[in-house]
């Protein structure tokens, strides 16, 4: 199987996502992440797909249900506490990706295009998870109650 292309995700699918989900931009930019990596998914070589691909969409889905919970978790200090663990696993599911990805890299199963794509989008994720878990820090020093 050849090298196959990044798609882009349209602006559509943006006003689609914002406008159901009350989830925060994080969550949304790993949704986008995951819809480009499914279509990429589909045409892999089977065996690829079927072990380090099927691990990649399984980390997607474990990293997108930590966002969520995260967001759930920030009522009081010991569910800010959770949160934090939970951005923590978070960040290092992006760098697991990431290894998963250069693999795919290297095996020239994915462009480069995608491979640099993706590795910069879950770069941006990991900072922001990291400034997340930042700011339940601060609220935890603060004492821990969120209106």
């Amino acid at each position: 199987m050849g090298i196959i292309e990044p798609e882009k995700i349209k602006s559509s699918d943006d006003e689609t996502i914002k406008a159901n989900f009350s989830h925060p931009p994080l969550f949304i930019d790993f949704l986008k992440l995951y819809k480009q990596y499914y279509r990429v998914h589909q045409n892999l070589p089977k065996l690829f797909r079927v072990t380090i691909g099927e691990r990649i969409m399984n980390e997607f889905s474990e990293a997108m249900k930590l966002i969520v919970m995260a967001n759930f978790n920030k009522k009081n200090k010991i569910q800010m506490e959770e949160s934090k663990k939970f951005l923590l696993l978070l960040r290092g599911k992006t760098e697991l990706l990431k290894a998963y990805f250069l693999i795919g890299w290297e095996m020239k199963f994915i462009s480069h295009g995608l491979f640099s794509d993706v590795s910069e989008k879950l770069e941006t994720i990991s900072k922001q998870a990291y400034s997340w878990s930042e700011w339940f820090q601060k609220q935890i020093k603060a004492g821990g109650n969120v209106s």
